[in-house]
């Protein structure tokens, strides 16, 4: 039975395309992306874009060859936003207790817009207790949202960075295959950019090939980007843990005759190297300058504020 502001859909990844076995992060957010932009689009009624990404953590890798369910529904609407609980599983892959594996789950906030102008979304009503907990917790997150968006605006990316410091810029024209209505891109197309670059990043400073996303998301939209712009991603590794690698990224857009770039996106990846089913030791890298030392604290509080600000599916 069709539920109004919930949506179920399957995808599957083929091994010719994933020779490590595996489904990058790149491809699951943009599943996830696809399924809550459809129930956020319904909803409304109206065109939507994404305005924020909450935290992914991704607890168990996505097969090649195998299906994955993704559902998403709405749990809370505030004037032109509306909020979007996913999650993406695995239902012939069974977890401890028989049930389906959860690989991860996250928070989508899309505005409805109409001319760029935001548009007032029909409310969502909790039609039971579960319902109201779920918007409450998603009401309550907004507080922590703002605060963790704050910080990543305010983490200051260098002109110049030391020796010890990794720093990729890598580059993408937005093309009409990554646009969605209105000739803008879709914010999977960036999420895929950024999950690219925070890689290379890693891997250059992990000295493996073999690196993927153990968190993603906390990606916040701050503007558009529109088809046949030059869109360049900067990753900058902020920190590292005994086997993780933190990631800055800022996400920048510009026409083609232009040289300076608007900011447009920017988020927070860690990232670590597989080893044999568990994240290989890596080197450790140590704040040569202050203002990498400050960027390195910023980069720790976000962190656990986006945990504190993490509902799972499962949780109410």
């Amino acid at each position: 039975m069709h539920v109004r502001g919930a949506l179920s859909l399957d995808f599957s990844a083929e091994s010719y395309t994933h020779p490590t076995g595996t489904v990058d992060a790149g491809t699951v957010i943009a599943w996830i992306d696809k399924v809550g932009y459809a129930v956020a689009a319904s909803w409304s009624g109206s065109f939507v874009r994404a305005a924020y990404v909450g935290n992914m953590q991704f607890r168990h890798p996505v097969p090649v060859d195998t299906r994955a369910t993704v559902q998403a529904r709405v749990v809370y609407t505030e004037g032109a936003q509306i909020h979007v609980q996913t999650r993406l599983l695995l239902p012939e892959i069974p977890d401890a207790e028989g049930r389906p594996v959860v690989c991860t789950d996250c928070l989508m906030v899309y505005t409805a817009e109409e001319d760029g102008v935001p548009q007032d979304v029909p409310v969502w009503e909790p039609a039971t207790e579960r319902q109201a907990e779920r918007a409450r917790q998603a009401r309550e997150a907004t507080g922590l949202r703002a605060e963790i968006e704050g910080g990543m605006a305010a983490m200051p990316f260098p002109d110049q960075v030391g020796e010890r410091d990794e720093l990729v810029t890598l580059r993408f024209l937005a093309g009409a295959s990554h646009a969605t209505v209105g000739s803008t891109v879709r914010a999977a197309a960036v999420m895929r950019w950024i999950d690219e670059a925070a890689a290379v990043c890693a891997a250059r400073w992990s000295g493996t090939e073999n690196v993927v996303a153990a968190f993603a998301g906390g990606v916040r939209f701050v503007e558009t980007i529109r088809v046949g712009e030059v869109v360049s991603v900067d990753a900058l590794l902020v920190h590292t843990s005994a086997r993780a690698m933190h990631v800055a990224l800022r996400v920048y857009a510009a026409r083609r005759h232009e040289r300076q770039g608007r900011v447009v996106a920017h988020s927070l990846a860690v990232m670590v190297a597989p080893d044999d089913g568990r994240a290989r030791p890596v080197e450790q890298w140590e704040p040569e300058s202050e203002w990498a030392a400050g960027l390195e604290e910023k980069a720790v509080e976000l962190v656990r504020l986006r945990s504190e600000a993490g509902a799972t599916w499962s949780s109410v």
